[in-house]
């Protein structure tokens, strides 16, 4: 209060004017459903408003000055009579799409910038397309109106089952939020599709999925040529790594020297991209770092370190000895930061390319990881637990493959259906043969046959 009177004791009517002049603007802005972003390519300030004679119920304005544009935008709300009335009743019009636009904006608040972006992606390939559907007003929205998008969806994109219920939860979310806001007191969000229409979600070939025995040797052959070519790159190394740990291509960028305590290392970080969710419509990419947490809580884990392992981050720590490379204590750095996830997918697909097989990734590494502590008999409860995994059925479901070519397939199969195969092939080696000596070969007794008329 001392700041609204002068020496005088007189109250400072314009100091107080202009407070509520700036809380009024404020919560305008507050309640502005739209995002404010900057174009650094164009150096000038984005929003919409709303305008029912476009499309979407809006349009896009800009200033030079965010500033100028907040004004813009307070002064839209005050003057017109029009939208005066549609901002003391928001929810008599709001439509799908300018609800889930302002569901996001809440949810930037809430969850990593990744997975906003993600959820635009979707956004922008299942909803945007069906104009129709998403400039439903909400309070208008009903369960049929649902039923004959999500069906519409499911048959044009010809979804399994996995990637369209993710899908749904899009829309999940955005009514629920409506119910929250008290936009509407029901929601009628609801699921009712012919599950029939699910794309064939059946395994896809081990061949495709995880590094044959052969095609291994060979895959790590040539990163080992290729660390050769370009000495100062540890990102073939990393490649390498993963195949000992199985780790998510995030927490192996992450691994710091500290992690690693006698033949164990602890995975609990891994590297994240993080994006300007400033607009929504057009999210760039600020970089990676590292966050001191993993996908789950079940990602934070201890593995052990195998002879193959220990040498990898040997040669790793050599390397940045050798040529100067620190950042933090991290393990894979150049140039003053950590290798980013996009280096070392490079080399993993120039590196397919280069010897002739099916290119992968270094998730299918990890599934690699995990089929061959499987088959080698590991029990799978303890597979689970290197993967970070919550359950054994999403181990078993989706990192479970057969690593050995159908060669090897075979014979395996074979011995274990016939156990006598085994013990007969090794009798009948170990069998030898004797030939009486002689000096000369006996004659043998020919037989002949009538000749053919």
């Amino acid at each position: 209060m001392l700041k609204y009177i002068e020496e005088n004791g007189i109250i400072d009517l314009t100091y107080v004017q202009e407070q509520i002049k700036m809380k009024k603007r404020d919560e305008i802005l507050k309640r502005h459903q739209y995002s404010i972003w900057f174009n650094e390519k164009e150096n000038v300030w984005y929003s919409y408003l709303p305008d029912g004679s476009k499309a979407n119920n809006r349009r896009k304005i800009k200033r030079k000055n965010k500033n100028d544009l907040e004004k813009m935008i307070c002064d839209y709300y005050q003057l017109s009579p029009d939208n005066h009335a549609e901002k003391e009743k928001p929810k008599e019009s709001l439509s799908v799409e300018n609800l889930f636009y302002e569901f996001m904006k809440h949810k930037t608040n809430e969850v990593n910038s990744g997975t906003v972006k993600r959820m635009m992606a979707d956004w922008n390939r299942f909803y945007k397309p069906d104009e129709e559907f998403i400039a439903i007003p909400v309070k208008n929205l009903t369960k049929i109106n649902i039923d004959d998008f999500f069906n519409s969806v499911l048959v044009e994109h010809n979804l399994k089952k996995k990637a369209f219920y993710n899908m749904c939860g899009i829309l999940k979310q955005t009514l629920e939020y409506a119910v929250d806001a008290e936009y509407i007191e029901k929601n009628p969000y609801r699921v009712k599709v012919n599950k029939k229409k699910f794309a064939n979600s059946s395994k896809k070939p081990s061949a495709k999925e995880v590094f044959q025995a052969g095609e291994k040797e060979l895959f790590i052959n040539e990163m080992e040529r290729r660390l050769a070519n370009n000495p100062s790159n540890t990102a073939p190394l990393a490649v390498l790594l993963d195949f000992e740990l199985g780790t998510r291509k995030g927490e192996i960028l992450a691994i710091s020297k500290s992690d690693i305590v006698g033949d164990r290392i602890h995975i609990h970080r891994q590297l994240v991209e993080e994006f300007d969710t400033g607009n929504l419509d057009e999210m760039k990419s600020k970089g990676f770092h590292v966050v001191d947490y993993t996908k789950s809580e079940d990602g934070d884990r201890w593995l052990p370190l195998t002879a193959r392992a220990k040498e990898i981050i040997r040669r790793v720590e050599a390397i940045n000895g050798e040529y100067g490379y620190s950042y933090k204590d991290f393990l894979f750095v150049r140039t003053g930061k950590c290798i980013s996830p996009d280096a070392v997918d490079a080399q993993v697909k120039r590196g397919c390319d280069y010897i002739g097989i099916p290119v992968k990734t270094m998730h299918k590494i990890r599934k690699t990881y995990a089929s061959t502590l499987l088959h080698n008999g590991v029990n799978i409860s303890i597979v689970k637990d290197m993967l970070g995994h919550a359950d054994e059925s999403t181990t078993l479901k989706h990192y479970i493959y057969n690593t050995e070519d159908s060669t090897e397939t075979d014979y395996k199969v074979l011995d274990a259906l016939e156990p006598q195969r085994t013990a007969k092939s090794d009798q009948s080696d170990q069998k030898i043969i004797s030939f009486p000596k002689s000096k000369k070969a006996k004659n043998l007794e020919i037989p002949t046959f009538p000749a053919l008329s």
